[in-house]
């Protein structure tokens, strides 16, 4: 399981380059979140799209991170937990 930090314009750019190790995994624990912005949720697009037979599965979702999934609709890409 994977836990993240920021997923902001300024970190997403570091996990980008990891996401060939990031994306295998199929479970995003966000409880340590402290900066969410629009390029963090993208990155979490492109991991779940990345996700073949399942949907990613994210764990401990902040409020700010609930309010862009339900704002840009994206709530059924994920399993929210």
């Amino acid at each position: 399981m994977n836990k993240i930090e920021k997923l902001n314009f300024d970190y997403v750019p570091s996990l980008w380059d990891k996401r060939e190790s990031l994306f295998k995994e199929n479970t995003v624990d966000l409880k340590d979140i402290s900066s969410i912005d629009v390029s963090g949720m993208a990155l979490l697009v492109k991991w779940a799209k990345a996700q073949k037979d399942q949907k990613l599965h994210l764990i401990n979702v902040p409020v700010s991170a609930m309010n862009l999934i339900n704002t840009y609709r994206l709530g059924q890409l994920f399993v929210l937990d």
